[in-house]
């Protein structure tokens, strides 16, 4: 024990003290008072170690060790407590410091972004109650001052706090729920009136919950008869059907998937109650106005009552669907939900005909029947989230059909061995599987009917996808058990014809779901393969591929990837191949699915290299008649469908591998001048075609880049001859053609535009970085150069990376290099992974390497300063986001000084282009969400070179700034998920701020302390300080809890007056400074006044 205290007090590092103290209460044994007086004193020099480095740890690893020491310095204080000495007693009473303390660590971080740290707050508060209640010696808990006290502060909380539903629970565990209710009987209602909050809902059911158990336990132990339950019915379920029948949206449906089970399933009688209450409610108002069956913006009792019956039957609450149907609701009750105008009733009653809690129950005719109507009415309907609804319930359903029919199969022959006494028992399961067959058969049938032509996306949609959900719940049987349907049976001709057709809506997500049924049904379409008809589709696919409308090529992709499965491609495409040993059937299908797909890879290649030629000599001919990127689309997608990691003819794929790579650098190399000029929006290229050349000069002329990067050097006032001359410009474009004149396919004349010319190239650069990105993603990789395995070199890998640097740092238009990105993002995490160590460290060189550039500021270089730095902060994003998370992260920590040291205010004599790109950067990595915690440490130092860069002279420092600070905010207070500025979800006590970022306190007060100085000093010179408005947008985020102490170190008090003065003389200024101060006025003054 002395040792331990010792090496506790010695001056070692704060992860090793931490350590320390965790092996202390680890390794010791608490139990029992074993090690006497002295075991105590360590207990106390222990916590009072872990509460100094509660001030000190920020890392977010530390801070959960810590949380857990502290949980587990609570449960030994638990252990020794039950046999301790008064002066112990004394020491950890809910009055003594120390809880104090603990219960002020408690509160500051029980809002803590960590799950798992607000988890283990929980456990500390729990631990705390059962402290003090230890030191109570069989006092009564209820009257204790302590638990009143603490009762009445965690009350006065608003009902946004997560703490407050976990020491609310707490509380009611330790001293029941009946002194909570006699201070306010409506805490039910209000905590389901929370529960619209989904961040919140988790919290307020488990306190729902824990509230009705202690309730009914209770109440059950004062009274002898069971007169007690409508007094628990009248306190939690009266409350829930108010908000069933009158909540909004948000809130019926959250209560219904959180709540309503929890209470269903602890007391399952209570839905007789429910469905009484609710029947009485639409008996009642059925003859008048209808308010009780609902509209199409309230559910009404019908749809309480439809959500109450599909939950207790989803859960095992009623016994079968007859009973549901013959003594809850009659079948008139379940049509009109079935069509209720309000969608979620109609999900409701929906989900009530399909789920079961028994996998194997049988679907009754009546259930059929229902099903058949509902299909009829809503397959056209206009939200996703109802569409994704009926598709998975229906699925559902068709899962009972398959297992039930099992069931029925092994009635059936069961029957058959052993015979009958009658025939009627004998027919019973033959009877009920055919009338399973019809009923599919004529679920399909309705379904094809909806696919005509002209059908809306929404009728398509949900067709297909049921179609696929029948297909993968029905499966073609090949000698393995006996299916009761297979939807191949009901395939014809016309059928086909009309999946294939979905391939030319103008909607990918009806492409996807159309050509995965095709494949699902691939046995049964053999018998429509025509070689004719396959070739026509295939010469289809080839001029889809090449059309100027983007969603041509995506049909052409799939229509090629279609085509690839089958045996029978185009006979003009069968070429020579190496005859390949006997195999089975499954390597017999791989093998053709592998000779397909090179030989349509390879015609698209060379119809590539020809058009690339083309544009080489013209790119508006090339804009106009054959766009590129179509072909290189339809690559990739035949890439993707391909496993490659299992190739059998590996060294024709190298080959084409290496013509891949050439011809992307080689189209890539056509389109770049556009998407890296200064001004891609409005840029056609010079062609060598001397005929349209002659045309484009006028243009090209007034295209010319305007923009430099002289105005970063120092601050400019826009002077009278730095105006543009009006007149002369209107003459100028008035002489200009804004197109150009081509010949197009068929040789019809079209015009060109520049956005025609944009788009080509754009989309061009975004599919080879996407090809790029699928080859680095799907090849494998050699290990050796002379290796026969793998298809992608280490040469071939840095030439890729190299692209993509070269791309993303160089170009200007968002849409290229955000694609690029994407791309670049696969080949770095592949590398990541990749055992081969010269291309693990690659992401770190070219991390260092682009870093220097934008350190060097050379004149010369090529990096964009505009359009908020453009691709650079997605280079790096890439570089950081895929470095392992398990790992230490020195990526991460070493970019942020630099990017943090680049990003403050700058030498006069030093160009101020690092800065911008430094505060882009540093916009970008905090709004990834990829970085999660580990970002968090640096916010405060990005906090303040933000609020520093708005004061800077230059406008692009100024602007990043605030881009910077915009990002900060939302990283630091969440997501505004509403309209209202100071939203309760996006605030945060003082406490608890500034314990997250203690930097920001001395910073914080020293800027607003000027600002007030120089208000007071010279009312002339407030428009100098910018910065005072970032500064009053943070403190208006913060606000004083009931719970803070009056003693923190880190009080608000300080910052009072000089808000105060501020606002004073905004307020003067009112009639002269009118559109500040309306602002100011019109919204909440900082929340901090107002407490």
């Amino acid at each position: 024990v002395n040792s331990c205290r010792s090496l506790c007090c010695a001056d070692i590092s704060v992860s090793a003290l931490l350590f320390l103290c965790q092996g202390t209460l680890a390794m010791l044994d608490w139990q029992d008072g074993s090690m006497g007086l002295s075991g105590e004193a360590l207990l106390l020099d222990t916590v009072h170690v872990l509460l100094t480095l509660s001030s000190q740890i920020k890392e977010s690893t530390l801070e959960m060790f810590l949380s857990r020491n502290f949980a587990s310095w609570t449960n030994s204080a638990i252990h020794i407590l039950e046999s301790s000495s008064p002066s112990l007693k004394d020491s950890l009473n809910g009055n003594s410091s120390i809880v104090g303390r603990l219960l002020e660590y408690v509160y500051t971080h029980w809002e803590h972004p960590l799950d798992a740290l607000r988890h283990q707050t929980k456990i500390i508060f729990r631990n705390l109650l059962q402290m003090h209640q230890l030191t109570l010696e069989g006092a009564d808990s209820v009257s204790d001052p302590f638990f009143l006290e603490l009762t009445k502060s965690v009350l006065l909380l608003e009902w946004h706090i997560k703490g407050k539903y976990i020491c609310l629970g707490c509380l009611v565990e330790c001293i029941g729920i009946e002194h909570i209710l006699a201070i306010d009987k409506t805490i039910p209602s209000q905590i389901l009136e929370v529960m619209g909050d989904q961040s919140l809902v988790p919290y307020a059911s488990d306190l729902l919950e824990t509230m009705f158990k202690n309730h009914r336990s209770h109440l059950k132990s004062q009274t002898v008869d069971s007169t007690w339950i409508g007094q628990w019915h009248e306190t939690w379920v009266s409350p829930l059907l108010s908000i069933l029948c009158e909540g909004s949206l948000d809130q019926k449906s959250y209560v219904i998937d959180y709540y309503l089970p929890k209470l269903l399933n602890y007391s399952p009688e209570s839905l007789k109650y429910m469905v009484k209450i609710l029947q009485t409610s639409i008996d009642a108002k059925t003859e008048q106005s209808l308010p009780s069956l609902g509209s199409c913006d309230s559910r009404g009792a019908l749809g309480a009552l439809m959500a109450c019956l599909r939950t207790a039957r989803a859960h095992g609450h009623l016994q079968s669907a007859t009973d549901a149907w013959k003594n809850l609701v009659s079948s008139a009750r379940v049509k009109q939900g079935l069509v209720h105008q309000h969608c979620q009733v109609r999900i409701d009653t929906l989900g009530l005909l399909c789920e079961s809690n028994r996998s194997t129950e049988i679907v009754s005719t009546e259930e059929m029947e229902w099903i058949q109507f509902f299909i009829t009415y809503n397959l056209n309907s206009q939200s996703p989230g109802v569409r994704q609804q009926i598709c998975s319930l229906l699925k559902k359903l068709f899962c009972r059909i398959q297992e039930s029919s099992q069931v029925l199969y092994k009635l059936q022959q069961s029957k058959s061995k052993h015979e009958p006494e009658n025939e009627l028992a004998k027919e019973e399961p033959s009877v009920s599987l055919q009338l399973y067959k019809n009923f599919m058969s004529s679920i399909c049938n309705s379904l094809f009917e909806a696919l005509f032509p002209g059908s809306s996306y929404s009728t398509r949609f949900s067709a297909l996808t049921i179609l696929g959900s029948i297909a993968e719940v029905f499966p073609v049987s090949e000698g393995r058990g006996q299916t009761v349907y297979q939807l191949s049976h009901d395939i014809d001709v016309d059928r086909f014809q009309i999946l294939i057709e979905c391939f030319t809506s103008t909607f990918e997500d009806v492409k996807t779901l159309a050509f995965d049924l095709l494949m699902k049904l691939s046995i049964a379409a053999v018998q429509f393969q025509d070689s004719e008809k396959l070739k026509g589709l295939f010469q289809a696919a080839l001029e889809l591929s090449t059309s100027t409308k983007p969603y041509d090529c995506v049909t052409a992709s799939y229509l090629l990837s279609f085509l690839i499965w089958q045996d029978a491609l185009p006979w003009s495409l069968s070429v020579a191949t190496p005859q390949q040993d006997a195999c089975g059937d499954g390597e017999k299908s791989a093998a053709v699915v592998e000779r397909n797909t090179l030989m349509v890879i390879k015609c698209l290649m060379e119809n590539l290299e020809e058009e690339v030629a083309q544009a080489e000599n013209s790119l508006l001919q090339a804009a106009a008649s054959f766009p590129m990127y179509g072909r290189v689309h339809c690559i990739t997608g035949a890439l993707q469908k391909l496993p490659l990691n299992s190739l059998q003819l590996v060294s024709e794929w190298r080959l084409l591998v290496e013509k891949l790579l050439s011809m992307s650098y080689r189209l890539s190399a056509v389109v770049s001048p556009v998407i890296q000029s200064s001004s891609p929006e409005g840029l056609i290229p010079m062609d060598t075609d001397s005929e349209s050349a002659s045309r484009l000069q006028v243009i090209l002329k007034e295209i010319q880049p305007r923009d430099t990067n002289d105005y970063f050097n120092q601050a400019k006032i826009l002077k009278e001859c730095d105006s543009f001359d009006l007149e002369d410009l209107n003459i100028s474009v008035s002489n200009i053609d804004t197109s150009a004149e081509i010949k197009g396919k068929e040789g019809k004349t079209c015009d060109v535009t520049a956005q025609m010319v944009l788009v080509c190239c754009w989309r061009s650069m975004k599919e080879v970085a996407l090809l790029l990105g699928t080859l680095c993603q799907l090849l494998p990789m050699r290990s050796m150069p002379e290796s026969s395995d793998g298809l992608l070199t280490e040469d071939q890998v840095k030439e890729i990376g190299d692209y993509f640097k070269q791309h993303l740092l160089q170009s200007r238009h968002r849409g290229a290099f955000e694609l690029a990105y994407t791309g670049f993002v696969k080949l770095t995490e592949i590398l990541n992974r990749c055992p081969n160590v010269s291309l693990q460290k690659l992401p770190e060189q070219w991390l260092w390497n682009v870093l220097e550039e934008i350190k060097s500021s050379d004149p010369s270089s090529k990096l964009c300063a505009t359009r908020r730095s453009a691709g650079i902060p997605f280079y790096i994003q890439a570089l950081l986001a895929s470095e392992p998370k398990k790992g230490k992260m020195e990526l991460l920590k070493i970019t942020m000084k630099e990017l943090i040291s680049l990003a403050g205010p700058a030498c006069d004599s030093q160009s101020t282009v690092p800065q911008v790109h430094a505060l882009n950067i540093l916009r970008a990595l905090f709004r990834d969400t990829r970085l999660g915690e580990n970002i968090i440490p640096y916010v405060a130092d990005g906090a303040k070179v933000a609020i520093l860069g708005f004061t800077s002279p230059v406008w692009a420092v100024r602007n990043s700034s605030t881009l910077l600070f915009s990002s900060l905010i939302t990283r630091i207070f969440g997501v505004k998920r509403g309209k209202d500025e100071l939203s309760k979800t996006n605030r945060m006590t003082g406490r608890e701020f500034f314990s997250r970022f203690p930097e920001l306190y001395p910073f914080l007060l020293k800027q607003l302390e000027a600002v007030a100085s120089t208000v007071d000093s010279d009312l002339g010179q407030l428009d100098r300080h910018p910065s005072m408005f970032l500064l009053l947008l943070v403190l208006e985020r913060l606000y004083p809890s009931p719970m803070d102490g009056t003693s923190s170190a880190l009080s608000m008090a300080p910052f009072v007056p000089f808000i105060m003065r501020v606002a004073t003389a905004l307020l003067s200024w009112k009639s002269e400074k009118s559109s500040f101060s309306d602002h100011l006025s019109s919204g909440s003054p900082p929340l901090l006044l107002c407490h």
